[in-house]
Parts: C-alpha cells; sequence; structure tokens
C-alpha cells in the first residue's frame, strides 16, 4: 500500500528526468504576456514556421520565455560567475547576438512557400531581408523593454541552459548499466589500438595510398608577443573573455592552422568543400577546405580562447574503418586551445560523429590526469609535441578511418596541396542551384545523409542518431559516460593543471 501511494511521485520524478530537466514557459505568465503583442506574434510566428519547415539552426538554443535569447554550453556556465551589471548586459547582449545569427540563417534557409506564410505590418510582402529586419527589431524592442523588469534576471537564469545530448529515457529503455559493460570494454580495446600507434616510430605506421600533405593556402605567422597582445585586447570587455573581432580572428586562425598530412588511398581520403548536387551532399575535392569557428572554454576557472578546424570527406570507407562505422559523409575536428598569453596548452580530436575524442595536453602543464572512478580514464595517447615558431602543428591521418595517428611539428613543402579557410556558419546555409540555401544539417543537428547502423547496436548508450556526423555545439563524445565536446569545463574535469 505504501508503494502505491508514492508512485505518481515516481512518475513525475521520471517524466522529469526524461525531458532533460527543461523549465517550461507558460504563456499566460506576466513577463511573457506583458511584451509588445505584435512582437511575441511575429517571433512566435516564425519560431513555428522555421520549426515546420525544418530548418531550426541547432548550433545553439533557443531560450524558453526569452525569444530573443540563445545560449550554449559556455554562456550557460557564465550566468554563475555574473557580479554586477556591466557583465550581466554583456552577457545578455551576446546572447541576443548569437540569437540574431541563428535567426538569419535560418529566414535564409526557409522555403519560398515557408516565407510567403509569414504576414509583417501593413502591405509589406514578407521576403527574406525584411523578415529579418523585423526579427531585429523586435529583439531590440524585448531586449530594452525586459531589462527594466524587476528581478528580470532571476526569471533568466534558470532558462538559460543547454539540453543534454544524452536521452535517459533511451538508456532507461535499453539497461544501459548492463549494456555499458561490453561497450566499455570493447571502446578499451580500441583505445588499446589507438594508442598503439602513437607507440609507433612515424616511418612504421603503415600506409595504404600515398602520404598527401595539405597546408593553408594563405600562411600567416605571428611572433608570440602578437599573439599575446591580440588575446589582451580581445579580453577587455566586462567578462574578460577573449572574443576577436573579424581581424583579430583572420589572423589567428591563419597562424594555428593545421597541416594535414593524408594517407590518400582513394576518392573518399580526399577532404574538401562541401557543396549540395541536387538533394545529396557532396565534397568537391579539387577544392581543398578547412572550415573553423570560435569557442570558448576555462583552464583553471579562466576563460579562455579555442580554434576549431573541420574537415569533410566524402565517406567513411575502406577496409581499414569498422563496417559498422561505413556511410557517406565522415570528419574531423581538430581544436587548438590558447591560454591566457596565447600559447597552445591543449590540443584535442574527434571525429565529427562526436566518436574517438582524444586529449592532447601539453606535458609541462599537467601535475595529474584525474581518473575516473567509474569509467574510463581521459584518453592521451600522446603529449603535445614542441611546435617551434617556424613550423605548423600537423595531423598524421590514416585511409578511410580518417583516424589521426599522430601529432607533430611539421613546415609547409613547397609542392603541398593546399587548402582554403572558410567559415564554419557556411555550411549551416550552403547555396543550392535555385538561388536559396539550405543547411547541410537538420533540425537536430545532423548531417544530412550520414546516418549509420549504429543505432541499432548502441541504442542504450542514449545518444540518438549515434555514429551520425553532427553539428558544432552538438556531439557526445563518450558512449559509456557522458562528456560533451563543448562543456566549457571538460578539460577542468579530466585534467589538474599547473
Amino acid at each position: 500500500m505504501e508503494t502505491n501511494r508514492h508512485w505518481p511521485w515516481l512518475l513525475c520524478l521520471w517524466v522529469f528526468m526524461v525531458s532533460g530537466c527543461a523549465t517550461p514557459c507558460a504563456p499566460q505568465t506576466p513577463l511573457y504576456a506583458d511584451r509588445p503583442g505584435a512582437c511575441r506574434a511575429f517571433l512566435g510566428s516564425l519560431d513555428q514556421t522555421v520549426k515546420a519547415d525544418g530548418v531550426k539552426d541547432d548550433a545553439s538554443f533557443s531560450v524558453p520565455c526569452f525569444p530573443y535569447l540563445r545560449c550554449n554550453r559556455f554562456l550557460s556556465a557564465l550566468k554563475m560567475d555574473l557580479k554586477n551589471f556591466e557583465q550581466r548586459e554583456y552577457w545578455l547582449e551576446w546572447m541576443q547576438q548569437l540569437d540574431l545569427e541563428a535567426r538569419q540563417r535560418e529566414i535564409n534557409n526557409l522555403s519560398d512557400q515557408a516565407i510567403r506564410s509569414l504576414h509583417l505590418d501593413g502591405s509589406q510582402k514578407p521576403d527574406r531581408k525584411r523578415l529579418y529586419g523585423e526579427a531585429v527589431a523586435c529583439s531590440d524592442q524585448l531586449f530594452t523593454q525586459d531589462q527594466t523588469r524587476p528581478g528580470f534576471y532571476g526569471s533568466l537564469y534558470p532558462h538559460a541552459s543547454v539540453p543534454d545530448e544524452y536521452s535517459f529515457f533511451m538508456r532507461a529503455a535499453g539497461l544501459y548499466p548492463l549494456a555499458s559493460v561490453p561497450v566499455t570494454i570493447v571502446t578499451a580495446k580500441v583505445r588499446k589500438e589507438i594508442r598503439s600507434w602513437f607507440d609507433l616510430k612515424r616511418e612504421d605506421l603503415k600506409i595504404t595510398g600515398e602520404l598527401t600533405p595539405y597546408a593553408p593556402h594563405d600562411e600567416v605567422f605571428l611572433d608570440s608577443r602578437e599573439i599575446e597582445n591580440i588575446i589582451d585586447e580581445a579580453s577587455r570587455n566586462p567578462l574578460g573573455v577573449p572574443r576577436l573581432n573579424a581581424t583579430q580572428k583572420q589572423k589567428l586562425v591563419a597562424h594555428f592552422a593545421p597541416i594535414v598530412i593524408q594517407d590518400l588511398a582513394a576518392a573518399y581520403d580526399e577532404f574538401g568543400k562541401v557543396v549540395w548536387e541536387g538533394d545529396s551532399l557532396a565534397i568537391e575535392p579539387a577544392n581543398s577546405t578547412v572550415y573553423y569557428y570560435i569557442s570558448h572554454a576555462f583552464l583553471k576557472g579562466e576563460p579562455i580562447l579555442q580554434l576549431n578546424y573541420v574537415i569533410w570527406y566524402s565517406a567513411r570507407d575502406g577496409n581499414n574503418s569498422p563496417w559498422m562505422e561505413r556511410g557517406s559523409l565522415d570528419g574531423l575536428t581538430l581544436r587548438i586551445s590558447l591560454d591566457q598569453q596565447g600559447k597552445i596548452f591543449m590540443v584535442d580530436v574527434a571525429n565529427n560523429c562526436g566518436c574517438y575524442h582524444f586529449f592532447s595536453p601539453k606535458r609541462e602543464r599537467v601535475l595529474r590526469v584525474i581518473s575516473k572512478r567509474f569509467g574510463l580514464d581521459p584518453f592521451v595517447p600522446q603529449w603535445l609535441p614542441e611546435i617551434p615558431s617556424e613550423k605548423r602543428l600537423a595531423i598524421r591521418v590514416n585511409s578511410g578511418w580518417h583516424q589521426v595517428q599522430r601529432l607533430l611539428a611539421a613546415s609547409s613543402q613547397a609542392d603541398a596541396a593546399r587548402y582554403m579557410l572558410i567559415p564554419y556558419q557556411a555550411l549551416e546555409a550552403l547555396p543550392r542551384d535555385d538561388d536559396h540555401s539550405e543547411s547541410m544539417f537538420d533540425s537536430e543537428g545532423i548531417a544530412k545523409g550520414s546516418e549509420r547502423i549504429e543505432p541499432f547496436i548502441l541504442f542504450s548508450m542514449g545518444i540518438p542518431s549515434v555514429g551520425s556526423m553532427r553539428q558544432r555545439g552538438s556531439h557526445a563524445i563518450e558512449l559509456s559516460g557522458r562528456a560533451h565536446f563543448d562543456d566549457p569545463y571538460l578539460f577542468d574535469r579530466n585534467f589538474i593543471f599547473k
């Protein structure tokens, strides 16, 4: 009888956990209802149309009750340390900017039919430019009015969070505690194989085809003082976060751009520019391309800058790759993290599915690696090599499976293939033949056409569409365990730094 009395509470708890601990937003609350009706109606209609048309941008996350704001894991973490009005206002403006950038991509990706379904005040015919202008005007109006409301930030903080990439329901239904045991064993075995590559001499690494170096088309070299000055100048804001302007970004991205030494055995080993060919994504190997974006994290609790370099292949294939991972589209993300002086203290790498993530920290910066009480320890197959000022970080990538087998310092060879650096957001609004654009990712952050059979095998690990290529901000990086590539505390959770 006692058990029967408590089952409704247990059910509510289960529903709460399944929902990802999301904080609901009731439209009838004063905070929501007191806002200008026209702007509420317009942004609500725009959001519904974007959702119905399947063009929701998943790189950041809408803040419930605050339709002019979006959040990421770094901004969500910052809310715990806001000490004064200037910091709160700067944080708020950053989230507003994130929302407007995402809305512009969403509006550009809307179909013509969806555009025509939206209405503007007066007799204006809706088009993408006018719709975005209306979104900006409403965003500014709501931003200004909400800030004057008593208790505004107290109402906002609970909503400024990012949903987990792991599904509690999938793990519960798949008996995760039992299913994770063999997965952990297999993961440990794969890690052992990967570590063995790093233990070999470079000349002993297997070559399937021909080693082909790719270097940035326009090489830039900055001295350490100039890099430090850029970081210092970019950090002069209320939050002390290094936010680069366009010129600073261009300089640092070009300076730290890596050399990719690719084992080239087949067409699927040629990375290139992502384009639409009809209704399918394709890679143009004639246009070798590395996409980049900026992110932020914490080192010993202090904000630091990260440079992310992303490459895309047409497929994961060949005898080197496990059969269940083969399929269309593949890719790698190399992330270079700089300390407050602009020096590299960490490089970490993951495939664009979020899998095979590993750390390569600077050895003299690490006091110890934090062992996990349950599960696998942080994977560090190699310490970061010393990179002289006249050389670049280079990665050696195998054929087919596209795994990094070595990090090293290298100089650009005169006969090296050259790649272009393109902002990552180009992937989120790729041009089509009919003058429209379309993201390579769906509204769940999954690269279109990159599905694998892994969800049928690894369902219990709780990662939806596991094995598929994913958009930035959507990478779960552990099968047994729980970790996100964009967790700003990822380094501090796994290492004690000097």
